[in-house]
């Protein structure tokens, strides 16, 4: 059935419809030649032939009818991901702000803590096996990424 989305609705319909009246037509035409002599011998089969185009026709409109609402679900879907994919952009360059401002406070945070420790730089260097608490003060200052 993939096969039907490369040819045109038109054609489609076309031939579906163009099946079922000619199955009903062959159908009508069937009682017709009971009253023509030369053409009795045909009318069982015409009766037959047209029954069979009749509910295959009927069977290809209703597959028709399925078709169509399922290319109707596709391009609506379609529509859908669309509106979501330029949703998606303008919240991506919000995110984008936001993220740069971030990265903007993490490297002032960085500058002062890197300060902090060139004036804290020679009490704890001087005693290497204690940790100086001005040390710990700015390693937890850098943790928690707050200014004081």
């Amino acid at each position: 059935m993939w096969m039907l989305s490369f040819v045109p609705d038109a054609l489609l319909y076309t031939v579906v419809i163009g099946i079922l009246f000619t199955g009903i037509a062959l159908y009508i035409i069937s009682f017709v030649t009971r009253f023509i002599p030369p053409l009795i011998p045909y009318s069982g089969i015409a009766r037959i032939l047209g029954t069979i185009l009749t509910v295959v026709g009927i069977y290809f409109f209703g597959s028709y009818s399925t078709e169509i609402e399922w290319r109707a679900r596709v391009a609506e879907l379609e529509e859908q991901v669309k509106v979501s994919e330029a949703k998606s952009k303008e919240i991506n360059i919000q995110i984008q702000k936001v993220y740069v401002d971030r990265v903007k406070v993490v490297k002032q945070t960085q500058i002062v803590i890197q300060e902090k420790i060139k004036e804290v730089e020679i009490k704890i260097d001087s005693e290497c096996s204690k940790v100086a608490p001005e040390a710990v003060d700015i390693l937890n200052e850098a943790a928690a990424g707050v200014k004081k």
